[in-house]
């Protein structure tokens, strides 16, 4: 992921994403498969504090960042 926009909407893909339909899948698989776990997942294109834990926010997804 590119920017926490994406945790909200996963099917928003950049420009340069190759294939835009494959990386929103697999960004959903992703944020579904770690979401209201205790997995604490580190980012490099976050702001600091970019290691966090994923939660549900509607059909998308919320960041809680652990510093």
């Amino acid at each position: 992921m590119h920017t926490p926009l994406q945790l909200r909407y996963p099917d928003l893909s950049p420009k340069f994403d190759v294939d835009p339909v494959q990386s929103a899948a697999t960004r959903r698989s992703f944020l579904e498969r770690y979401c209201d776990t205790d997995t604490l997942c580190c980012t490099a294109h976050f702001p600091s504090p970019s290691t966090g834990k994923i939660g549900r926010h509607g059909n998308g997804f919320s960041w809680e960042a652990v510093s």
